[in-house]
């Protein structure tokens, strides 16, 4: 009563009036308010600064970011600090994302946590100092950089698992450091046991003959580097120096990037998918990669950097099974560290791991004590590298379990799926001219490979790297359960045309193809690789793909390749020319015209006229293949380049039961389809404007232009030399019976009942 009695007639007497009760009370809860938060404040600043992020994180086995998962419940954000300022960041990110996530469903607060996540377990590049005069000293000098001499870079959009790939800075490469690899994904294996990496090879992206691209060429360097295994050995306190296969750890004689899994800190060595200078030797390339990028920046099999992380053995099962992502949020996270050295030119088997030792050059073998001494690596936190990688869960898990009503076969969910790059719109190269039918075209593909056999498709859906206006989903979304689009924004980082200075590298599609086959392929027997302008017919007997492959796998076949060359468009079943006298538009005097489809015709019965009939008997200019995903290690858009033959040694191919022959190029477990009997591909591909200039001369009789629209042959008149139709058009192309009359109007049945 005395105190309230006090409050209640204090007097400011300067002023010569009284507070009332209830001002002083808000006074004082304001005060302790202010002090409470500086309290707070000073506390979290003492943690930060007592707990270094870039120190190694430790925790228990059975823990979520370094403290136990049982712990009592709180409310949405109230974070429990420890009185004696104790706390650490791995239980500040534990408080906030196994807790709050789990019990928020307010955007706004999930909003605020997540923000309070990020700061902590930002994706960030730390950028290296690079010196390549030191290249040339012998051995090679250790690297002398400390943590303080690193530029970091942060992206703090990579935040939610199911947009991984569509938030990856794919277009934001760091190119200050070209050691770093140019990731274009990232995930899980479904067993939990490796992190996959899909990179692209950045040098192939300039490559031109000017000043400008001869530097970046030489800049970019260290890009050849990740391609090249290096033995590691670990030493006592914690580091690592370069070895001798001989002397290298029994999980380092083939290694790259050091893998630092947080929050625990443990460390384990970087593995290919393949050895790439084994893969050079087999081609019987001379060098795997050359200094001035002569003719290695396009060969196919260095283009993507395939490599895994071995996931320490007491978080697989948490990976595998997804409990360590939290409502989107991934809580495990993986630092990449590349282990820094000059690229190696010259014989590719210079320097070969013990399983290829046999064919180890040994007059060009690589002096290790000569070239690297003793070269001991840098700590982690003085190293370049990547950090804060989240850890997602496996791939079937992110997108979804598909199809489980399928019976399964051989433990695989599907026996045909397909893997598809698209975009809503894109340009040609050298951007000549602006396609704008996506939409058209992949609703029509998708009814038509579905009525052909494939149980399911995935589309990587490319819209963003060309318009932020529109994407594919309003397309994908009508074929719920049989496909899954991933948003695939990154850019091809070279749309040339293939004869310029700088020939184009469509990085992005390169990379969504290992992507699609390294996450979902473990989950299908056969993959076939096509764009949505390529439709391939069963012909004879198969009315379905499937029963084709039944065929290859009595075999024992693995790829089954098939000729595609552009087919024209059937000038009966486009819309009527409208004429176009402009040159910058035709890029010709000529007149030329948007050649446009009508909407009740099909892109597939528009092109049924292949320049071919029956058999392809010229070389194809190109071919598509369908092949088996556990045999193929690594495809490039036409071709297998690397398969499991590809990568075994002498006496492993004898005893797979194939003759021995260092040089491998057409694999024997491949082979060619039958256009008469098999199936036959029709690549329905768009005629651009420019390519119709002075169509009303070149397509007439006597014209030695290539005519780009189709005027088929009547029956009967397949074989008479230089055949003209009443108005004089020469013939130039050949209807497919079975397309026009079977698959045609089956896939229109098909279209009409979707509506």
């Amino acid at each position: 009563m005395l105190l309230r009695r006090n409050v209640t007639t204090f007097t400011n007497r300067r002023r010569g009036r009284k507070f009332s009760e209830a001002a002083v009370l808000q006074m004082l809860f304001f005060m302790l308010g202010v002090i409470f938060v500086l309290y707070i404040s000073l506390m979290l600043v003492i943690a930060i600064n007592t707990n270094s992020f870039h120190t190694p994180l430790q925790g228990p086995a059975n823990t979520i970011f370094g403290i136990s998962n049982v712990r009592e419940s709180q409310s949405e954000l109230d974070l429990k600090i420890p009185s004696n300022s104790k706390i650490n960041e791995n239980q500040f990110i534990q408080e906030s994302a196994d807790i709050q996530l789990k019990e928020n469903t307010d955007q706004s607060k999930r909003n605020v946590i997540i923000n309070e996540i990020s700061s902590h377990t930002t994706l960030k590049a730390y950028i290296e100092p690079i010196d390549q005069n030191s290249w040339d000293i012998r051995p090679l000098p250790n690297r002398t950089h400390k943590a303080k001499d690193l530029k970091v870079l942060s992206f703090p959009k990579v935040s939610f698992c199911s947009r991984l790939t569509e938030q990856w800075p794919v277009d934001n490469y760091p190119e200050e450091d070209p050691f770093l690899p140019w990731i274009h994904d990232v995930f899980p294996t479904n067993d939990g046991k490796f992190i996959q990496f899909i990179a692209q090879n950045r040098r192939r992206c300039d490559t031109g003959t000017n000043d400008k691209d001869r530097k970046t060429i030489m800049w970019r360097q260290p890009q050849l580097s990740l391609f090249q295994h290096v033995p590691l050995q670990r030493l006592e306190n914690g580091r690592y120096k370069l070895s001798s296969h001989e002397k290298a750890d029994p999980d380092g004689k083939e290694s790259r990037f050091i893998c630092r899994f947080k929050p625990g800190g443990e460390e384990t060595l970087s593995r290919f998918n393949f050895n790439y200078d084994y893969v050079s030797f087999r081609k019987r390339h001379k060098a795997t990669f050359t200094k001035i990028g002569k003719w290695d920046v396009k060969s196919l099999h260095t283009s993507q950097l395939l490599f895994q992380c071995p996931v320490p053995e007491h978080l697989q099962e948490k990976i595998r099974d997804g409990s360590s992502v939290v409502n989107d949020i991934a809580t495990l996270f993986v630092d990449i560290v590349p282990v820094r050295t000059p690229p190696r030119y010259g014989s590719p088997n210079s320097f070969l791991p013990p399983r290829y030792s046999e064919f180890v050059n040994k007059t060009a073998e690589l002096d290790i004590l000569e070239q690297w001494g003793d070269h001991v690596l840098p700590k982690i936190e003085d190293s370049g590298r990547w950090e804060n990688i989240p850890i997602c869960k496996p791939s079937i898990m992110t997108y979804g379990k598909e199809h489980d009503s399928l019976k399964r076969r051989e433990n695989k969910s599907h026996r045909l799926i397909s893997c598809v790059w698209a975009s809503s719109g894109y340009s040609t190269r050298g951007e000549r001219f602006g396609i704008h039918d996506g939409h058209r075209r992949l609703r029509e593909w998708l009814h038509y490979v579905f009525l052909t056999g494939f149980d399911h498709v995935y589309v990587y859906d490319n819209s963003g790297g060309n318009s932020n206006k529109t994407s594919l989903k309003v397309v994908t979304d009508d074929f719920k359960g049989k496909v899954t689009r991933l948003v695939w924004p990154s850019k091809v980082c070279n749309n040339n045309r293939n004869f310029a200075d700088s020939p184009g590298e469509r990085s992005s599609q390169y990379a969504a193809e290992s992507s699609c086959r390294l996450r979902f392929g473990p989950h299908a027997e056969w993959i076939g690789q096509f764009d949505v302008d390529e439709y391939l017919a069963p012909m004879g007997d198969y009315a379905t793909v499937p029963k084709l492959l039944d065929q290859l796998d009595k075999e024992g076949k693995k790829i089954i390749s098939f000729g595609s060359w552009r087919a024209w468009p059937r000038k009966q079943l486009i819309e009527e020319p409208i004429p176009i006298n402009n040159r910058s538009i035709c890029e010709s005097t000529r007149t030329c015209f948007q050649l446009k489809v009508p909407e009740n015709n099909t892109m597939l019965q528009t092109y049924n006229c292949d320049r071919q009939k029956g058999l392809k008997k010229d070389k194809m200019p190109a071919e598509k293949q369908l092949y088996r995903s556990d045999y193929v290690k690594l495809h490039f858009v036409h071709y297998s380049t690397v398969t499991n033959l590809t990568l075994m040694n002498k006496q492993e191919t004898i005893d797979f039961g194939q003759e021995w022959r260092i040089g491998i190029h057409a694999d024997p477990l491949s082979r060619f389809g039958n256009e008469q009997t098999e199936g036959t591909m029709l690549h329905t591909k768009a005629i651009a404007t420019q390519d119709t200039a002075g169509w009303l001369e070149v397509c007439k009789k006597g014209s030695q232009s290539l005519c780009r629209i189709g005027n088929p042959y009547p029956k009967g008149a397949e074989d008479v030399a230089e055949a003209t139709d009443k108005e004089n058009w020469s013939y130039n192309c050949f209807v497919n019976e079975k397309i026009e009359n079977h698959f045609v109007p089956a896939l229109e049945r098909s279209m009409r009942d979707s509506r």
